[in-house]
């Protein structure tokens, strides 16, 4: 089904075919996104990591290269129609910092988005984390990455509350501290309409979406924190459809203020 786009101009988080969970080209979401009218494009693909166990839902170091020709190509063949940014989407883990200098090298931007925590030095998926402690550490590593300025804005934030049903006021109290961190440094926080397309589930009666997490975004716009509404597009007619309107209501429902445009260094 298609869409006629009279709502959005920007997307900054987009995937594309190398990252083995997504279809089509860096060129096939440009064309799309000009056909929508898009006036910025932001490509950010799963990031290589050597260390990850999930190498297989990710670009390997190989296909970087690949990447970044491959936007360079799109950007020399459709600037004047409109503004490709070169991204990736990656996790933050300490004493990498050599990693992400390196990647930024090549880069407009990158985005936060944090699939794993580093819990007694092995990897555990946010999708499967439920206790405090747990939780906890999620938090502190979204405030640690907002703090060393390598990060445009956080991927989907709320998604450490994946595994929760009804939030107790120490979760929410934990989501609080990373709302007012992305506050104080200044990072948007994404509502990300891939997590709509995942669907609803029930608590208490009430149905709603694992995230986009209601009870996240009403202290989101409590605390008045910068908010980006994403895509998240795995295929290149994701770009703009039901979950991106659905996206763009949940955010007026909520009052929140989001930031239709990003600025980035020329």
């Amino acid at each position: 089904m298609s869409f006629e786009n009279q709502i959005i101009k920007t997307n900054y988080h987009t995937h594309m075919y190398l990252c083995r969970h997504a279809t089509g080209t860096i060129a096939d979401y440009v064309k799309q996104a000009i056909e929508l009218g898009l006036t910025q494009i932001g490509f950010t693909d799963h990031a290589p990591w050597t260390e990850l166990i999930d190498r297989s839902v990710r670009m390997s170091c190989e296909d970087y290269p690949i990447y970044i020709e491959e936007l360079e190509e799109a950007i020399k063949k459709y600037s004047s129609k409109i503004k490709i940014l070169k991204g990736v989407e990656i996790e933050y883990f300490k004493y990498k910092d050599s990693h992400y200098r390196h990647l930024m090298k090549d880069l407009d931007y990158m985005i936060l988005g944090q699939h794993y925590i580093e819990m007694n030095r092995k990897l555990v998926s946010v999708y499967r984390i439920h206790t405090i402690k747990e939780l906890t550490i999620y938090k502190n590593t979204l405030i640690e990455a907002m703090r060393t300025g390598f990060f445009k804005f956080i991927a989907h934030p709320d998604l450490f509350l994946f595994s929760q049903k009804k939030l107790s006021s120490e979760v929410l109290g934990l989501a609080e501290e990373i709302i007012l961190a992305a506050k104080r440094f200044d990072i948007p926080l994404e509502v990300n309409a891939n997590g709509i397309r995942k669907g609803m589930i029930e608590v208490e009666g009430e149905m709603i979406y694992r995230y986009p997490r209601k009870e996240f975004w009403e202290l989101v716009k409590k605390h008045e924190a910068k908010v980006v509404i994403s895509s998240d597009a795995h295929k290149p007619e994701l770009l703009f459809d039901e979950a991106i309107i659905e996206a763009v209501d949940f955010c007026k429902t909520h009052n929140l203020t989001v930031e239709e445009e990003l600025v980035f260094d020329s």
